[in-house]
């Protein structure tokens, strides 16, 4: 792991705080799938985007994704499956 990552600057703390404060009031979804064990990703979204987090590693990083791109992905998931 780089230096940067692990960076105390104040600069960086308030970034991953401002970050932290933007995702607080999310609500987060687990596939029922999962049977509530952390083996899974988490979902929640707003009407821009939809933000996508390990269940593993919910202080982690969080992957944005835009809602149409998201709602194509759950499509195509729901017709092919996963393997398709």
């Amino acid at each position: 792991m780089s230096n940067a990552q692990h960076d105390p600057s104040p600069r960086r703390l308030v970034a991953t705080e401002a970050v932290a404060a933007a995702h607080a009031g999310l609500s987060w979804h687990r596939s029922t799938f999962s049977g509530g064990a952390n083996n899974c990703v988490e979902a929640a979204g707003t009407n821009e985007f939809i933000r996508v987090r390990d269940s593993k590693s919910v202080p982690g990083p969080i992957l944005p994704v835009a809602s149409a791109a998201w709602c194509e992905f759950l499509g195509r998931v729901r017709c092919e499956g996963l393997a398709g």
